[in-house]
């Protein structure tokens, strides 16, 4: 079930743990928006693997291991973000053509199949 448009993602942290039905162990990578005790302290219950991004208050810097794990993080993020980005650009895939949960999957798997098609065109000429 998806959250009205006026939900804010952050908000959905413990509800998309749940339907990710990820395994123990598994890292949870995500953006400054999701950082607080209170997700990470989910993030340990489940024994996830913490890739929460760390956020600066005012007046406390990040420390030198929470920048270098941040930059770890967006090394990884960068490319899913890489992807989702082209998609949106390359594909007009910033609005969904169809109405409804099982149409807009659809539309999502023929087109991310489309890019991995031409991506990997371009991979075997190389």
């Amino acid at each position: 079930m998806l959250p009205p448009p006026t939900v804010a993602d952050t908000t959905e942290f413990d509800r998309l743990l749940t339907e990710a039905n990820l395994s123990p162990d598994a890292p949870v990578l995500a953006d400054k928006g999701y950082s607080s005790m209170k997700n990470r302290t989910t993030l340990k219950e489940r024994s996830y693997i913490d890739g929460i991004m760390h956020k600066a208050a005012r007046g406390k810097p990040l420390t030198f291991v929470q920048r270098l794990m941040n930059r770890l993080i967006s090394s990884v993020r960068y490319r899913v973000e890489q992807g989702i980005g082209t998609l949106k650009r390359g594909y007009g895939f910033s609005r969904m053509r169809y109405t409804g949960l099982t149409k807009g999957n659809m539309e999502f798997i023929l087109t991310a199949i489309t890019f991995n098609l031409k991506k990997a065109a371009l991979m075997a000429r190389t």
